[in-house]
């Protein structure tokens, strides 16, 4: 089961009044907002170094045009953590609205009713049992003396 689920808040999020969903909602909207412009700005930044470096390279600077590659990469480095933090708010954003839709179920429900169907000769486990059942058999041709 996905570990997102296992979350008190998110499982208390499908008991919540159609009121506090949309509030619990909003707050997420805006931290994803906030995010994003922090994300915008340090991939300006990065933008901005990696120019310069070209720039810099382009005019012969060699040592300085290092220096703003050098600077470029540290800003990228830097961003590693906001994106991380701005995948996750989008995940949960959209888990948030998945799980808005009328006959929402939990994924354990799921798993729970799946353990009850016979796949029959498409059982995951049929094979290891139609090995051993095939193992077992005699071929006829050895017992009557035929060599095939």
């Amino acid at each position: 089961m996905i570990s997102w689920f296992n979350r008190s808040r998110i499982r208390s999020y499908v008991k919540l009044s159609t009121r506090k969903q949309n509030k619990m909602k909003q707050e997420i909207d805006v931290r994803f907002a906030e995010q994003r412009s922090i994300m915008d700005s340090r991939l300006a930044n990065a933008k901005d170094y990696a120019r310069k470096a070209d720039r810099l390279q382009s005019r012969g600077k060699e040592e300085k045009a290092k220096e703003a590659l050098n600077s470029f990469k540290l800003e990228l480095a830097s961003s590693q953590p906001v994106l991380n933090a701005y995948v996750s708010t989008a995940l949960e954003k959209q888990l948030l609205e998945v799980m808005s839709m009328e006959g929402f179920e939990f994924p354990d429900l799921l798993s729970d009713l799946r353990e009850d169907i016979d796949y029959g000769l498409f059982s995951v486990n049929a094979t290891n049992e139609l090995d051993a059942l095939l193992s077992a058999e005699v071929n006829p041709f050895e017992e009557l003396g035929i060599d095939i």
